[in-house]
């Protein structure tokens, strides 16, 4: 098996990747990010589906305002000015029928995510509003509470879903979007799939079997999700994946104990990379000055073919490597999303 033969025959879905990069090249002065630098970085590395963290509970997706709300709806305007200018590369996932069934030379789609319910600042209205515009993914919380529920951060509390929270799961299943599970509180967690009548996902996280992390999963969570069919992406952030000087083959070995937990067609890519963020906030507890650290031999998209080579090696199969990239997730959301608009 070739790395970059695979990239070329399988659809490649990158679970998790903030707009921080788009909002720090705006800021300097670049008038279409997406289209000019980061469309084409990740087409030529071989992703054809991103599912893209427009907005959400971070001080950073605000761009430093705390403006959930609005930086919410200026950040998707952003997005929606851009993909128009790009003669056909940049398309926008709203329904089934938008997913591609092939790889599509040239192309990249992108599901429109919110990482954390604070831009819908306690509103019912403003989740339909939001899947108007195209919004077809969100986590209930980032690390922090919200209107929705407690974050990983808030363990000492105990505390879960609030009445909100359980209203924005059941609209959620209903509109056709993706309920995601990562960074929610243990309690909120096994609340959610209570409420839940479709697959729910965890994006990005990897498995507390091999570190035990607030934002790692337990067994049980990572079964849980398994058995509603859904599943979770491993995550490429060094400090999830090992103590210190993290390499590929311990972000490798977190996915091997998941899969041999509950099987190879419930693992997938939310690989969350931060290498090209641009400067983070003190709010988000991103100190500027912090030299960020990466895994080794794994710092940003176009190391895939390294992870390939690692599943090869692994003994993982070409079937079992397409599902990994991309076929399970393109299942999954197969599974959730609308087969038209609904609003």
């Amino acid at each position: 098996m070739n790395p970059a033969e695979i990239l070329k025959k399988y659809v490649v879905v990158e679970g998790h990747r903030d707009v921080y990069e788009q909002l720090h090249r705006g800021s300097i002065g670049e008038q279409t990010p997406l289209r000019d630098a980061i469309a084409p970085r990740l087409i030529r590395d071989g992703i054809n589906v991103c599912v893209y963290a427009i907005s959400g509970d971070s001080y950073s997706h605000t761009q430093n305002t705390g403006r959930y709300l609005e930086t919410a709806l200026e950040n998707i305007d952003m997005f929606l000015e851009e993909a128009p200018k790009s003669e056909g590369m940049i398309s926008l996932v709203r329904t089934k029928s938008d997913l591609p069934e092939k790889v599509r030379p040239g192309n990249i789609s992108f599901i429109l995510h919110f990482e954390g319910g604070m831009p819908l600042q306690g509103s019912i209205h403003q989740l339909r509003n939001f899947y108007r515009m195209g919004l077809r993914s969100m986590q209930l919380t980032w690390n922090f509470r919200n209107e929705l529920g407690d974050g990983v951060w808030e363990n000492r509390t105990k505390g879960g879903l609030t009445r909100f929270g359980v209203e924005v799961i059941r609209e959620m299943n209903r509109l056709g979007m993706v309920v995601d599970l990562a960074h929610m509180n243990r309690e909120g967690f096994f609340q959610a799939l209570e409420v839940a009548r479709a697959p729910l996902i965890v994006s990005h996280a990897n498995a507390c079997g091999m570190l035990d992390n607030p934002r790692n999963l337990a067994d049980d969570q990572i079964k849980a999700i398994a058995g509603q069919g859904g599943l979770v992406g491993i995550l490429a952030l060094p400090e999830r994946v090992a103590k210190k000087d993290a390499t590929l083959d311990d972000l490798l070995k977190h996915l091997d104990y998941m899969v041999e937990l509950v099987g190879v067609k419930h693992i997938a890519l939310g690989l969350d990379f931060i290498k090209n963020d641009g400067p983070r906030t003190l709010k988000d507890q991103h100190h500027p000055l912090h030299q960020r650290t990466y895994i080794k031999d794994f710092e940003e998209i176009e190391d895939l073919p390294k992870l390939i080579e690692g599943l090869i090696r692994h003994g993982y199969k070409e079937e079992e490597i397409a599902l990994i990239l991309g076929g399970n997730h393109l299942r999954v959301l197969k599974s959730i999303l609308p087969e038209q608009s609904i609003i």
